[in-house]
C-alpha cells in the first residue's frame, strides 16, 4: 500500500477537499451576487456531499481505484447496485484527483515561470502575472 492509500490519510484529504470545494462554492456564489445565508447553506451542502461520498467509499469495504483495503469484498455486496455505484464513484474520484493534480502542477509551473521571467527582466515580482490578468476582458 502506498502512503496515500492509508485510511487516516484518505480521511484527512477528504476533509481538506470538502472544505476547499465548500469555499470555492461560497466564493463563486458570492461573485454571482447570491444572498449570503443561501451561500453558506449551499457551501455546507457541497461540503457534506463531497466529504460524505468520500467517507462512504472509504468505509464501504469495496475495492475501487480510489481506495483499496487489500481485503476481499464480502459476498453480499457483489453485483448489487451499491457495489456498481461505489465502483463507478471510486473510478470517478480517482480520475478527478489525477486531473486536479495535473492542473495544479500546470498552474504551479505557470506561476513559477512568471516569477522567473520577472526576475530575468528585472521587473517587480508579479509584474508579468498582473499584465496577463489585465489582458482579460472582464
Amino acid at each position: 500500500m502506498t502512503f496515500l492509500n492509508h485510511l487516516p490519510n484518505r480521511v484527512v484529504l477528504a476533509l481538506i477537499g470538502g472544505v476547499l470545494y465548500g469555499l470555492l462554492t461560497y466564493c463563486l456564489l458570492t461573485l454571482m451576487g447570491v444572498f449570503l445565508p443561501f451561500n453558506i447553506a449551499i457551501s455546507g451542502l457541497i461540503f457534506i456531499f463531497y466529504f460524505g461520498s468520500r467517507l462512504l467509499l472509504l468505509f464501504s469495504g469495496i475495492d475501487t481505484l480510489y481506495y483499496s483495503k487489500g481485503k476481499r469484498v464480502r459476498k453480499f455486496y457483489k453485483g448489487t447496485l451499491f457495489d456498481r455505484t461505489a465502483r463507478w464513484v471510486g473510478k470517478f474520484y480517482y480520475y478527478h484527483d489525477l486531473i486536479l493534480f495535473g492542473f495544479l502542477i500546470l498552474l504551479c509551473i505557470v506561476f513559477i515561470g512568471s516569477l522567473i521571467l520577472d526576475l530575468l527582466n528585472h521587473q517587480p515580482l508579479g509584474h508579468l502575472f498582473n499584465s496577463l490578468i489585465e489582458l482579460l476582458p472582464f
